[in-house]
């Protein structure tokens, strides 16, 4: 789910406007896959910027198995898995998130196609620290630039006169902790002392961005509190670190992952929705849940073997601006191969009952196949400021079905956890999503 204004919520992820002051809250950024180049004595090499490479195209490894229509025990196995981490555009987690898509979705009998995008004035701007093998999610602050750089690390407290200690930091990371000093004096700090990189842990729950109001030489990056300890204590024992930031005012790489029967049918109806999370989001409800179900969905669709003319797709950088679903849109248009339909799923995992949002046919026809089968459903409309990825086909004339469990008090924040999810809601979502496309089917057919 995207507001309009992502910058205006700042009760999300505790995110605020930039700020130069290190006692002053920061703002959100993206990040890329893994792997490190550098060596620990290396300066960070600039990232190149970001190229379009071609459409990748995997073959249905598998068949559909299992119970018929919609079940919310397998919907929620997905859910557990995409919720371990957030899923940014443009960052590792999201090609990793995007690769278990893949699998998923040729493991049904589908061939799937990671069709690659990338979109302009990125409001995230998300790197990662990987301690060891282990990636933690990073904010790059303005004024850093891209690049990858690996090196031991030191612990330098809030890198004053104190925390460095007079120590040469040739060659090295620091690690501060976040307070009292500007993110400029900090860097200039550690810079002075020789230091090749900077990773500065917040004083309180969240992640931070922030402002350097300079041109930095090496990454500065932010993480959360919460992922901030094993970094410290890596610091201190002298431990090697490796920091990913992507390059500032390049375009950013994301992804969408779609599914078609084997063979060059047109798509007729497109099931989907939206994978990626806003930062320090692990995104359980927004929108593991959608995503989880449109899985389900494309399985219990294909236990006969894929449906002609039903594709589903998941998209990315929908938060960032619905880039992904406006990326296919235009794909298909320019091709004179817009859907009839298109199905959103967009939170769909808490709630009281469904709700359903389109100003069309299907979502009438929708609200009475609710009521046929006994299940709790109310005609909605999105909050203000607010859009999903239907508005992307709508806009292009395709009619469109938007489901969603419609309790949005958790997304965009650290509480939107798999522990949150109301199986019977997400489930009753994906049960009215299945009776919807089955009847569509029956349509276009």
């Amino acid at each position: 789910m995207r507001p309009a204004r992502l910058f205006l919520l700042p009760a999300v992820l505790a995110f605020a406007i930039a700020a130069c002051s290190d006692g002053a809250p920061g703002s959100p950024a993206p990040a890329s896959p893994t792997g490190v180049g550098e060596s620990p004595t290396a300066a960070p090499s600039p990232s190149p910027t970001p190229t379009r490479p071609a459409a990748a195209v995997t073959a249905p490894t598998g068949r559909a198995a299992g119970p018929e229509g919609h079940d919310a025990d397998l919907a929620f196995a997905h859910i557990e898995t995409l919720a371990a981490a957030p899923r940014v555009a443009g960052s590792p987690a999201e090609l990793r998130a995007v690769e278990y898509l893949e699998r998923t979705l040729a493991g049904f009998g589908y061939e799937v196609e990671r069709m690659p995008f990338t979109f302009d004035n990125d409001p995230f701007r998300v790197g990662e620290v990987r301690l060891r093998t282990t990636p933690i999610e990073a904010l790059t602050l303005a004024g850093s630039p891209g690049g990858t750089v690996e090196a031991p690390a030191v612990y330098v407290g809030l890198a004053d006169d104190a925390g460095i200690a007079g120590r040469d930091l040739a060659g090295r990371i620091a690690v501060a902790d976040r307070g009292s000093l500007t993110f400029a004096v900090k860097y200039q700090n550690v810079a002075a002392a020789g230091a090749v990189g900077l990773v500065i842990v917040n004083n309180q729950p969240g992640p931070f961005s922030g402002n350097l109001t300079l041109e930095a030489a090496f990454p500065v990056v932010s993480v959360a509190r919460e992922d901030g300890q094993p970094i410290i204590e890596a610091a201190r024992r002298g431990d090697t670190l490796a920091i990913e930031a992507p390059a500032a005012g390049s375009p950013t790489p994301a992804y969408n992952v779609i599914a078609r029967p084997p063979g060059a049918a047109a798509c007729r109806i497109i099931v989907g929705g939206h994978f990626d999370t806003v930062p320090g989001a692990p995104g359980a409800n927004d929108n593991a849940s959608g995503t989880a179900n449109v899985l389900e969905l494309a399985r219990a669709f294909a236990l006969e073997g894929p449906r002609p003319g039903l594709c589903f797709a998941l998209f990315g950088a929908e938060e960032s601006g619905l880039h992904g679903s406006k990326a296919l849109v235009e794909r298909l248009r320019a091709a004179g191969q817009l859907p009839r339909y298109m199905v959103n799923l967009d939170v769909t995992g808490i709630g009281r009952r469904v709700e359903v949002i389109g100003d069309t046919p299907a979502a009438a026809r929708a609200l009475e196949l609710a009521a046929g089968a006994g299940i709790d459903a109310a005609a909605s409309t999105l909050p203000p400021n607010t859009g999903s990825d239907h508005m992307s086909f709508a806009d292009a004339g395709v009619e469109i079905v938007f489901f969603t469990s419609g309790d949005f008090s958790t997304i965009h924040s650290p509480q939107d956890v798999v522990g949150a999810i109301d199986r019977q809601v997400l489930d009753a979502v994906g049960d009215l999503a299945y009776l919807t496309i089955a009847d569509l089917l029956a349509r276009v057919d």
